[in-house]
């Protein structure tokens, strides 16, 4: 799994990690946010390390799916990319970019 890939999964889990179940939630935050090893994670839970990449995997999957089904990362980062947009210009373009990325998330 590149880097890339491993911020992604940490944001998805932002968003969905709610959605998964405890144990998944758990080894996630464990790999990701406390950037354990499967070895380290397969000897606190008490399981092997194909366990725990197996579960890495099904969660990962879900939090993906979770995204591509409610996009709601992606609008995230939409609705940061027009503020951004609309604080970069003057007071009056800066309202007609507030109205229009106002109509584009409606």
């Amino acid at each position: 799994m590149e880097k890339k890939d491993k911020l992604y999964i940490g944001v998805y889990n932002d968003y969905y990690g709610a959605l998964l179940t405890e144990h998944q939630r758990e080894v996630v935050a464990d790999y990701y946010d406390r950037d354990l090893s499967l070895a380290e994670i397969a000897d606190a839970r008490g399981i092997s390390p194909q366990g725990v990449r197996d579960t890495l995997k099904r969660a990962e999957k879900q939090l993906e799916e979770f995204e591509q089904k409610l996009g709601l990362v992606a609008r995230s980062r939409k609705l940061s990319a027009l503020i951004a947009d609309a604080a970069a210009k003057s007071e009056d373009d800066a309202q007609r970019a507030i109205l229009d990325a106002a109509q584009k998330l409606l």
